[in-house]
């Protein structure tokens, strides 16, 4: 998926306000099997993240490496999703995610990162 760039309105100037800079949207495609995978890397300058459930088959993420079919937040086929963000989940986001899927075939799982980053005086 392409790299949007981010939108000089007023939510992206709230947002850079409120957090102390810019944040940077980052999406990609996961493909998810009946194995766990890491989804998304952690990463300390993450504001928000969403995952959805794009594929045909349950999908279930969770930042404990043992995740599994029980073990996991259950994301329902066709767009069952879940959404993290600093303002209400601290920092659950920024940790590493893993996903599996209930069923051999790959779904896909998309992923959408916010990301602080600081400017550095130089």
């Amino acid at each position: 998926m392409s790299k949007p760039q981010p939108t000089f309105g007023a939510a992206y100037e709230y947002t850079v306000k409120t957090l102390g800079g810019p944040v940077l949207e980052n999406d990609s495609i996961v493909s998810v099997a009946n194995s766990r995978i890491i989804a998304v890397e952690g990463n300390g300058e993450r504001v928000g993240l969403i995952f959805v459930n794009l594929g045909a088959t349950n999908i279930f993420v969770n930042f404990d490496a043992t995740i599994s079919t029980t073990n996991g937040i259950q994301l329902a086929p066709n767009g069952g999703n879940v959404t993290m963000t600093v303002v209400f989940d601290f920092t659950l986001q920024t940790r590493r995610w893993y996903a599996i899927a209930d069923a051999a075939g790959p779904g896909n799982l998309l992923v959408i990162e916010y990301a602080r980053f600081k400017y550095e005086d130089k």
